[in-house]
């Protein structure tokens, strides 16, 4: 006689827990596993980025440096960068490498939809440069949306919270070796604000301020997703938004959306993504910029210098000849002076607001010199970097000049008369 003889079935489907313990595995599999081909990488379609991610492996130290390098499997991979660095674009790739290899993909939307068409252009386009005969387009298509390619959109943080509390064989397939989550910290800010609150008097209970459950949602998730890279074998990567943060002495700079200890502590590897732009012959280019800021739990303090170039095409991510030593010419960006007027600060009257300079004398004045502070304005356009405030309080600044001028002119008529 058992449980369910006594008791009755369970109708809700409330099974035992799981406790996401690491499965057993002898030493003849892992030596297997070493020799097994891609097994414990995921290429990101940029060679020196790679190459960096592993530098020294045992595999390759084994059974030689022809092993593929990438993104390691088991660990939880974090991918952040301002919008248009190539964040989804290199997602892209690395599933269409996956797909490639006969392995499974599931593809987490947080913000919005799975770009399957990149998917498949990218897939096409490995599939070109292996066989180098013609591709049919519906056989990319078929394998960027068949039973290799899964895909969940999770557009709140409860739906998040629920894919990853009990991942089964069908919401996570047998065979996966990438996971790709996009923009979750999109979720977690919407549902989950940082709180500015300053310091109260009067005690609250602990857990019940917004910081602190804020702080149990992070290590939840952070803690689930690395379970889940442990116990399935596969790359978890997160594409990652971008932040402003403020600082005293160093003034702005950009940080990743989810910057917590417990977060921080999860994620095993870190890639920053930045686009550098030049002039070449009066015309704009950019390079995208990939470098490595965490690499199995350490932090790497020559991001910049080991950055790996490449550029984002619509048939996927193709390496760039890059070096950072090379001078550029790069468009200026100083600051213009804003006029009195728009400071809104008051001018004593022991002080003159032309400071002796008449406007007769500004039309004698040489032109200046083509590298002058404002010249930007030439490539960009006269209004680049002025937002719609600060053109409302030029145009009445003017339009205040100009009546206060009619209304003088007034005056000294009537005092001729």
């Amino acid at each position: 006689m058992d449980y369910h003889s006594i008791h009755g079935s369970d109708i809700a489907s409330f099974d035992i827990s799981n406790t996401h313990r690491l499965p057993t595995v002898s030493a003849s599999q892992a030596l297997a596993a070493l020799e097994d081909e891609g097994s414990n990488c995921v290429s990101t379609g940029i060679k020196a980025l790679d190459k960096f991610l592993v530098p020294f492996s045992v595999s390759s130290q084994m059974y030689g440096s022809g092993k593929p390098r990438g993104i390691k499997r088991g660990q939880v991979t974090e991918i952040w960068g301002p919008p248009g660095s190539g964040r989804t674009a290199l997602g892209t790739q690395l599933a269409a490498n996956t797909l490639s290899k006969k392995d499974g993909v599931v593809w987490i939307d947080c913000f919005q939809k799975t770009p399957i068409a990149r998917i498949s252009a990218a897939l096409e386009n490995m599939q070109l440069g292996k066989e180098g005969d013609t591709v049919d387009e519906a056989s990319a298509t078929k394998a960027s949306s068949g039973d290799g390619f899964t895909r969940y959109s999770c557009f709140t943080l409860p739906h998040f919270l629920a894919l990853l509390s009990r991942p089964s064989s069908t919401t996570i397939p047998a065979g996966t070796s990438l996971i790709v989550i996009n923009c979750v910290s999109a979720l977690i800010n919407a549902a989950l604000p940082r709180s500015h609150v300053g310091k109260q008097n009067t005690k609250q209970p602990q857990g019940s301020t917004p910081a602190a459950k804020r702080m149990q949602a992070l290590q939840a998730i952070i803690s689930l997703l690395n379970k889940l890279a442990a116990t399935r074998n596969c790359a978890v990567v997160i594409l990652s938004q971008c932040a402003t943060k403020m600082q005293s002495e160093h003034g702005a700079s950009l940080v990743p959306a989810v910057t917590a200890t417990v977060w921080e502590q999860g994620i095993s590897t870190r890639i920053a993504l930045f686009r550098n732009w030049s002039w070449d012959e009066r015309k704009p280019h950019s390079v995208f910029l990939a470098g490595v800021q965490k690499l199995d739990g350490r932090v790497m303090l020559d991001v910049v210098d080991s950055a790996s170039a490449f550029t984002v095409e619509s048939t996927g991510v193709r390496d760039v000849d890059y070096e950072a030593s090379h001078p550029m010419e790069m468009a200026a960006a100083a600051q213009q002076k804003r006029k009195i007027g728009q400071t809104e600060l008051e001018v004593p009257d022991s002080e003159d607001e032309d400071y002796g300079w008449a406007e007769e004398d500004e039309a004698s004045l040489p032109a200046p010199p083509p590298q002058w502070q404002g010249s930007e304005d030439i490539i960009l356009g006269q209004d680049v970097g002025r937002s719609e405030d600060e053109e409302e309080a030029e145009e009445e600044y003017h339009s205040y000049d100009e009546a206060e001028g009619a209304e003088e002119a007034e005056e000294a008529d009537s005092n001729q008369e």
